[in-house]
């Protein structure tokens, strides 16, 4: 092959593509933006949300304030709970003028005196965070209030309070650091990149087979001096151009953003806000290896996509039609990767990594949380090569059949 002439067929695809100003857009500024914001902005958002419900004093609505001990009382203002009377705490909190309520009845304190079982009705909304962070603050100071009065009692009978608790559980975290800096979102960064590795690929991939077709200037190339190998490698060169340029902005921008806000945001949240963004993933940050070992995975998925996408799209005989053979590709993408959060459940065994696509998603969510070994990055890699060759080699048979080329 001549590698001048491959290199002006990918040009051309190239500068094709670049016409369109929209696969500037899709390629380059959302892949930069959209990541860092769902990965980096949505656990900062809820870090502070959390944060200012933890710190920002609540209504709660109330109905038997007046049976309310004091010492609960208390314990609840502690908690940033304001107290508001309400006639009927479950239509108050069901309409949305407090977030929870609570029912007093009158025996509580007698109750509580006599050493008896009172019962305190806490209304809520399950599934709605503001009323569940709220509710969280009063079980807390209800569970305070109820050591309290236990520890007390223990000791009046001169009993030491620990009794009660013989055995204390002290929970260490295991992880690594690159794991804990991860999060539970770390599953979406292979899947953007997948995502955006299809979307950038197919414009060009359809545009050089389909589109030239529709134009009938696949014609005109084919009786030129080139050969039909090279006019396939040329094609191929340019899809991973603009498949693989969506894939680094996202990991550009996620580098990036990561750093921005693990030294500039996280520091000023409060200890349990900040957690919450850590736990999230809002605070990674990751090697120089572990970057070049996603670059690379991602070359190498995207020389898989793209190899797929033109032996799909030459044989549609319009755009429309080829997009409507790239369609179901992007569901074969979604849910592997969506399966990458429950990875550790289903119990994935070094198989995995020898199958096409799904083993380059399981590779970059290990390397994203330093769990990556040489074994199953070379697998990975070789797996994906071969599925290359061998997509390249089915798109340059087809190539030189005329019933594939002028199918009309």
């Amino acid at each position: 092959m001549r590698p001048q002439l491959i290199l002006r067929v990918a040009a051309k695809e190239i500068l094709s593509t670049l016409r369109d100003q929209r696969a500037i857009i899709s390629n380059l500024l959302i892949p930069l933006i959209v990541l860092p914001v769902v990965m980096l902005g949505l656990p900062l958002l809820l870090g502070g949300l959390f944060q200012r419900e933890q710190t920002t004093v609540t209504s709660v609505g109330i109905a038997g304030e007046a049976n309310l001990p004091a010492e609960l009382a208390s314990l609840l203002k502690a908690q940033n709970v304001g107290l508001q009377k309400v006639d009927d705490p479950e239509a108050a909190v069901r309409d949305g003028t407090v977030p929870v309520a609570i029912g007093v009845p009158a025996d509580f304190a007698g109750k509580v005196t006599s050493g008896a079982g009172a019962d305190l009705t806490l209304y809520s909304k399950p599934g709605n965070m503001k009323s569940e962070l709220n509710a969280n603050k009063i079980q807390q100071a209800v569970q305070d209030y109820s050591r309290q009065l236990v520890s007390g009692r223990l000791r009046a009978a001169g009993l030491n309070p620990d009794i009660l608790q013989p055995v204390h559980v002290q929970s260490v975290d295991a992880s690594s650091a690159a794991e804990k800096r991860s999060g539970q979102l770390s599953w979406l960064i292979p899947f953007f990149i997948a995502i955006w590795t299809l979307t950038g690929g197919q414009m060009t991939a359809i545009d050089a087979t389909a589109g030239e077709k529709e134009r009938g200037t696949l014609e005109a190339l084919l009786v030129t001096p080139i050969r039909r190998t090279e006019v396939v490698t040329g094609k191929f060169l340019a899809t991973v151009t603009f498949g693989l340029s969506a894939a680094v902005m996202a990991i550009v921008g996620y580098v990036v953003g990561g750093a921005i806000v693990g030294s500039a945001f996280t520091p000023h949240l409060g200890g349990q806000a900040a957690d919450l963004v850590q736990v999230m993933g809002g605070s990674l940050d990751i090697s120089p290896t572990s970057v070049l070992l996603l670059l690379v995975s991602a070359l190498l998925l995207a020389g898989t996509i793209s190899a797929l996408l033109l032996s799909i799209t030459m044989f549609a005989r319009s755009f429309k039609e080829a997009q409507s053979y790239v369609a179901p590709l992007s569901i074969l993408l979604i849910l592997p990767a969506v399966g990458l959060q429950f990875k550790d459940l289903l119990g994935f065994g070094d198989g995995i990594y020898m199958v096409p696509v799904f083993n380059a998603l399981v590779l970059m969510d290990d390397i994203v949380k330093g769990t990556a070994s040489s074994g199953p990055v070379l697998t990975t890699w070789l797996t994906l090569l071969v599925v290359i060759v061998l997509l390249l080699a089915f798109a340059n048979r087809n190539f030189h059949r005329e019933g594939v080329i002028f199918r009309v």
